[in-house]
């Protein structure tokens, strides 16, 4: 704004407040309608997906916002203020039932939430109303919710992780600390809060790639004499840290889990990029759970496998609704030979969609669903068989060629003439996106995010300075991101009693179940649990 001012005409006045509020400001709106109107003219061709999550706005008032998006664009339409009122499912539902008139009914394929209760009622009570809508979970949303489940399960996933997190917060709370290892670094330490995203995976990765320079911190004689100065719980804590730093066993630990969640991780930044997810979801998962076998295939990790098979499972089972078996079984590069003759990851034989039965039943499913009558899914059935069994255009050497190496939206254009209503189908489905909430709104509403791909030397920088801290959701279990520089002159007790709050919790005796025998790492803990357990009785009286 200043920048324009200076750039102004000499003499310029500046309009009244009156004009700024009133006329200004609804040019300004007529201006950004324009502007939107051929995302809007999409609507009725693409279709769209509403998207909505609750979040909390820098006044902390409870605000539910609706976005509109396909593979045009993502479109802000409102959001609403929901202070002092219940935020239940049915009153989520008539919300979101207003944004669908808004829109046009006919025009939404899906409605996407998080999976809260209340919104799974709401996206329930929708589908009833209008039978041809779908209701989907985020699923960035859903995968993010498999590291806690991990954390659940096995001590020893979450004790780690919470090792390196106090780690990571000694050395960010003490400005000395960060100092020393900063001379010692190219890169930064990350903070990251328990509700950011794939955080368990990003904050212990991080930490291997600092690995060399915190060992070199903590052996350097400027280190251990600024140890000695502190006083005698903070010392106790500087001491530990050391130790869990020099502790082969620890970053052996530590390399495991981020074995673990990598294909985790690498699911969940796919699916919260732009572009069409919708036909990818089904195929990715698979391979995701087949890469976590691989990883798990041999030494004392191998155990844990059926645990953790399991836990992907159920939480595939909670996201895997017939819209996405829709855009998986009419994406026509799943049938392609040579992909077929390809195991997938983990050793598995791949498999044509139309040979799942899941698949299959799920896509039926939702012929029933869109369909106006039994005659008009009886007709997408059989195009499907047409489609699937390579008959007519379909046999063609150009469309089996193609199916490889088009967009499947490109391809259903091209080649989709011959099953029309299914290509239609197949268009639509195939342009909804996966994208988690969050960061659509986080799109909208950071100031300063810049959507565009940053540049070598922004990279550069932002390694020198990056930061990562994130803000809980008005709905719970939710993320919105922001990056934020982390005050070095915090107060001393606070950040003590924070570590030791962290380190109280590592009480060796529930590693009985350690991928490896942690030695080193479980007497450091076993020295200092009891003047933990002493300083949270002090704490409580």
């Amino acid at each position: 704004m200043i920048s324009a001012i200076n750039n102004g005409p000499k003499g310029y006045k500046a309009p009244s407040s009156e004009k700024a509020r009133t006329t200004l400001l609804d040019e300004c709106k007529r201006s950004l309608e324009k502007e939107l109107d051929p995302i809007k003219d999409t609507w009725f061709t693409h279709g769209v997906s509403i998207v909505s999550d609750g979040w909390s706005n820098v006044k902390r008032e409870p605000l539910i916002n609706i976005i509109a998006a396909n593979s045009r664009g993502a479109m802000f339409l409102y959001a609403q203020d929901f202070s002092g009122i219940p935020k239940t499912g049915d009153v989520i539902a008539a919300f979101m039932l207003t944004a669908i008139e808004d829109v046009g009914s006919s025009n939404v394929l899906q409605i996407v939430t998080d999976n809260a209760a209340n919104c799974e009622y709401a996206g329930r009570e929708i589908e009833k109303i209008h039978k041809h809508i779908f209701w989907s979970p985020c699923v960035v949303h859903t995968l993010n919710l498999i590291f806690k489940d991990l954390a659940k399960e096995f001590e020893w996933f979450e004790e780690i992780y919470n090792i390196g997190k106090a780690i990571v917060k000694f050395f960010l709370n003490h400005s000395h600390a960060l100092a020393t290892f900063r001379s010692q670094s190219k890169l930064e330490l990350l903070k990251v809060a328990k509700t950011r995203f794939a955080s368990h995976y990003i904050l212990l990765r991080r930490l291997i790639d600092c690995k060399e320079a915190l060992a070199s911190t903590v052996i350097i004689q400027k280190w251990k004499d600024w140890v000695k100065t502190l006083d005698g719980e903070k010392r106790k804590l500087g001491e530990n840290i050391t130790q869990a730093v020099l502790a082969d066993n620890f970053w052996d630990d530590v390399l495991a889990i981020v074995n673990i969640t990598k294909p985790i991780y690498f699911l969940i930044k796919y699916c919260d990029g732009d572009g069409q997810k919708m036909g990818e979801v089904y195929e990715r998962m698979d391979n995701m759970l087949g890469e976590i076998r691989e990883a798990m295939s041999s030494g004392p990790l191998s155990k844990y496998f059926p645990q953790v098979e399991k836990i992907v499972l159920q939480r595939w089972q909670k996201m895997n609704y017939p819209i996405h078996c829709v855009g998986y079984a009419l994406t026509p590069r799943f049938y392609d030979r040579e992909y077929l003759s390809k195991k997938a990851p983990g050793g598995l034989i791949r498999q044509s969609p139309n040979q799942g039965v899941e698949v299959i039943t799920s896509l039926m499913e939702a012929f029933d669903k869109i369909s106006e009558d039994g005659g008009e899914a009886e007709l997408l059935s059989q195009q499907y068989a047409i489609f699937h069994q390579r008959k007519g255009i379909f046999a063609s050497q150009a469309a089996q060629t193609d199916a490889v190496t088009m967009d499947a939206i490109d391809w259903w254009s091209t080649y989709g003439s011959q099953v029309p209503e299914l290509a239609e189908v197949a268009q639509k489905s195939e342009k909804y996106t996966q994208s988690e909430t969050e960061r659509l709104e986080y799109d909208f509403f950071v100031p300063n995010h810049n959507p565009k791909a940053p540049t070598k030397a922004q990279l550069e920088k932002y390694a020198q300075s990056e930061r990562e801290e994130v803000q809980c959701s008005e709905w719970g279990d939710n993320d919105h991101y922001s990056t934020t520089s982390l005050s070095e002159n915090e107060d001393d007790d606070r950040d003590s009693r924070s570590e030791m709050g962290t380190w109280s919790n590592f009480n060796p005796s529930v590693r009985a179940e350690s991928i490896v025998s942690s030695v080193p790492l479980a007497q450091t803990m076993s020295k200092y649990a009891p003047s933990m357990r002493s300083e949270e009785s002090k704490g409580s009286t």
